[in-house]
């Protein structure tokens, strides 16, 4: 383990130095954490002369800094290799900071799990690695693990696993829950997986507000998503597939089914063949009925109820998009909204806190941030943020910063402020300035012709109209 201070950047002789929104650390980077304040951390590697290692810098006042220090992992890197959707090869780091920001678990493959304990008193953050009883246990997870997510109370740890077995965890003991393995196993590699309250009102934020149960969303490869119920053993709420079966085959039908429902769920037009991608689970306000109501609401800022939300990136061959989902009463899975991001793949994605914001990064290197209220839309695009596709991506604790990462060794730092709205006065001062100037120009050019001996007759005739005595 090293950790070392970067040196400034130099200051041109004309002031003060531009900010630095794009900064290159060094290694492929496949994981990334953005926990409270202005320090994040990057994962990264690869082999072949690069280190496998853990980088923190800092993004301040629109600038990224250096790396302020680091944690080498030796021959283990914390990623692995994943197929994207846009037929390249991308690194899938599992990299998730434990609720409160004290430590970092990462999972290395077959190797199983290792965390850091974070101590960020002083100025640079300094990282432990767990030794002792512990650092067994943590060893003994034999899953080749490709996500993690923790439960936002901070008691649970997810794992899935190249194989299709998923296993959630008590945290920090590491006693485990259950698994779902062997003949269980699901029938794919998990790509992405986040819990979700399973409660059949809106709640408060959180999986167990008001006594309702623990689900976990779990994404596959092949693109299909599972729910699981975290309170009985990993049993199958419902699963959520394209219809591609032998019997019944449509491109445009998500098949949402359970051990006693079968629903047709019928995709928006443009989202043919959408496969499910990544997913984050926020507490978000329950859709007004509409109408007038409905507009007086979003004015006031009242955001009324709240319901668990499942944001998920969605990507076919026209491109990706972001769709909201959420649990039924009955536990099965309908989608609320959707909106269209770029035109092509999405590789990685995040949702801000309350769920208002959702940023994606693509196969070519853009970056894209969706709105969700008061309707879903496009409100910015960073083309070009990086050379290669995006590897990861993080809002800051108010989304009013979005960090993205790729595997050209880059992260870049974008502001999601929106531009003012126009100001109608604004608009309105031109249009009198214009037309005093047109009113000034005709007045001219009428004291030039009477001065050249038009009569106004003359004149209006020259223009097209009649005098008043032939109307």
């Amino acid at each position: 383990m090293g950790s070392g201070k970067a040196a400034p950047p130099k200051q041109p002789a004309g002031g003060p130095a531009a900010p630095i929104k794009t900064f290159k650390y060094g290694m492929p980077l496949y994981g990334l954490a953005w926990p409270e304040g202005e320090t994040f951390y990057t994962c990264g590697g690869g082999g072949h002369g690069i280190k496998n290692r853990l980088v923190c810098a800092e993004a301040k006042d629109g600038s990224l800094s250096d790396q302020t220090a680091e944690h080498l992992f030796g021959s283990v890197c914390p990623s692995r290799w994943v197929r994207c959707l846009a037929l390249r090869t991308a690194r899938h780091a599992a990299l998730a900071i434990a609720p409160g920001g004290r430590s970092i678990v990462f999972g290395v493959g077959d190797a199983g799990l290792r965390r850091l304990d974070l101590d960020t008193r002083g100025r640079v953050p300094k990282f432990t690695e767990v030794t002792g009883t512990l650092a067994e246990k943590l060893s003994g997870v034999k899953l080749d693990a490709k996500a993690l997510a923790f439960h936002p109370a901070g008691d649970l740890l997810a794992v899935g696993s190249d194989d299709g077995t998923v296993a959630v965890f008590e945290w920090p003991s590491l006693k485990l829950k259950f698994e779902i393995g062997g003949e269980r196993k699901l029938s794919d590699s998990i790509r992405d997986l986040d819990f979700v309250p399973v409660a059949a009102a809106a709640a408060g934020a959180g999986g167990k507000a008001g006594g309702g149960r623990v689900g976990l969303m779990v994404i596959l490869d092949n693109g299909s998503a599972a729910v699981l119920d975290v309170d009985k053993a990993g049993a199958v709420l419902c699963k959520c597939a394209l219809a591609k079966g032998s019997e019944f085959k449509n491109d445009k039908v998500m098949l949402v089914s359970n051990d006693e429902r079968l629903l047709l769920h019928h995709l928006p037009p443009g989202m043919e063949n959408a496969q499910f991608a990544r997913v984050k689970c926020r507490m978000m306000p329950v859709p007004a009925s509409g109408g007038a109501a409905a507009a007086a609401a979003a004015a006031a800022g009242d955001s009324g109820p709240l319901r668990a939300t499942l944001v998920c990136l969605m990507n076919n061959r026209a491109g990706s998009y972001v769709a909201l989902w959420e649990l039924d009463e009955d536990g099965l899975l309908s989608m609320r909204n959707s909106c269209k991001v770029t035109d092509s793949s999405g590789t990685c994605m995040d949702a801000s806190m309350d769920g208002a914001l959702v940023a994606i990064g693509n196969s070519e290197g853009d970056v894209a941030l969706v709105g969700t209220r008061p309707h879903m839309r496009l409100v910015k695009r960073y083309p070009k943020a990086h050379m290669v596709f995006c590897t990861a991506i993080a809002f800051n604790a108010d989304a009013s910063w979005v960090l993205s990462a790729s595997a050209d060794a880059s992260a870049t730092l974008n502001s999601t402020a929106l531009p003012p709205p126009p100001d109608p006065a604004k608009f309105l001062k031109l249009a009198l300035i214009l037309l005093m100037l047109l009113v000034m120009v005709v007045l001219q050019a009428v004291r030039v012709m009477r001065r050249s001996g038009l009569s106004m007759d003359d004149i209006l005739q020259l223009i097209g109209l009649r005098p008043r005595d032939e109307l």
